[in-house]
């Protein structure tokens, strides 16, 4: 009688854990704990799934938000003013900006931020930045030109961070500044191609994008920062405004937003091209973000349609995918 050996001329490796790096991928083996032959298929894109996450504490939605998915801030927002931080297995409200703001951004981490722009009062936009040091909030210099529903490298720092497009108070026109800050003052730098509003942003100061928002019809476009010039690249595949989005400029993630109605859209971008993933389990538009890639972001709170919302998203792109070999 044939054996495995006596074709392969190995015998099946025993394990007693899954594997869990890319090494493994085309791995056939026998896992002595769930007593079963499993092998190992590549994770990636695909296979890239959401999960429920922990809620906030409070229910919101457009509010200023920074971090990676381990270790988030969310600040100011519709309706409340507070500030709550994320360290990987709970929310904590902690201290609340100093002009309560919606529509604002952020960048930095949990104990070094910067939340800046936003609208004060409707329709008043606002110059505001405030900087978190982990305990408080100082007002800190203005940007250039008072701006709300703006993009920005969702993973700048502190010290290092763009802020572009945007608009003064609805129905003011949309405009295309792109202003840097540099840890103390805002400086206006190189104009988008395209003014637009309630735009994603990914990256960092030196390498960013700006992806979709509206102009104020809502658009694909994807635009990429080099440090000193905005060029056009790949579209989105779908037209929205006021998403989440997360990553940097060669692996990024856009996802729900409006297209008419809270939608549950998730998109891909591979430093190339955008391709449509799996969808968020809820609608959601205005929500907070927060993630270091295309393969690991949260999509945090937000609005539904009918109400804000406290809910939270995971994003997890596996780097493999185990089978069990069964005999069906």
């Amino acid at each position: 009688m044939a054996t495995f050996k006596g074709i392969k001329g190995f015998t099946v490796q025993n394990l007693s854990s899954d594997p869990t790096t890319t090494a493994s991928v085309g791995q056939f083996y026998f896992n002595s704990t769930s007593n079963t032959f499993k092998y190992v298929q590549p994770g990636g894109a695909p296979v890239g799934t959401w999960a429920s996450g922990t809620a906030v504490n409070t229910a919101r939605r457009s509010m200023g938000s920074a971090g990676i998915k381990t270790a988030a801030i969310i600040a100011g927002g519709i309706s409340p003013n507070f500030t709550e931080v994320w360290n990987g297995s709970s929310w904590s409200e902690v201290a609340e900006l100093n002009t309560g703001r919606w529509y604002l951004k952020g960048s930095g981490t949990t104990t070094a931020t910067i939340m800046y722009g936003g609208m004060e009062s409707d329709p008043t936009a606002s110059a505001k930045t405030e900087s978190y040091n982990g305990s408080s909030w100082t007002e800190v210099a203005d940007l250039n030109t008072a701006r709300q529903k703006i993009g920005n490298s969702t993973q700048g720092t502190s010290t290092a961070s763009i802020a572009f497009g945007g608009t003064g108070a609805d129905p003011s026109p949309v405009v295309a500044l792109t202003e840097s800050w540099n840890g103390s003052a805002w400086t206006e730098v190189a104009d988008l191609n395209t003014a637009r509003k309630g735009l994603g942003g990914a990256g960092i100061s030196t390498a960013a994008l700006a992806i979709g928002g509206s102009t104020p019809t809502k658009v694909t476009l994807n635009e990429s920062w080099n440090g000193s010039s905005w060029t056009e690249i790949a579209d989105r595949n779908t037209a929205r405004d006021e998403f989440g989005s997360a990553g940097i400029q060669t692996s990024a993630l856009a996802y729900g937003g409006n297209p008419g109605s809270p939608g549950v859209l998730t998109e891909l971008w591979d430093g190339s091209s955008w391709t449509e993933v799996a969808d968020l389990a809820a609608t959601c538009a205005g929500q907070g973000s927060a993630g270091a890639s295309g393969s690991s972001a949260s999509n945090i709170a937000g609005y539904n349609g009918s109400a804000n919302v406290a809910a939270v998203e995971e994003w997890t792109i596996p780097d493999v995918v185990i089978k069990t070999v069964t005999t069906s």
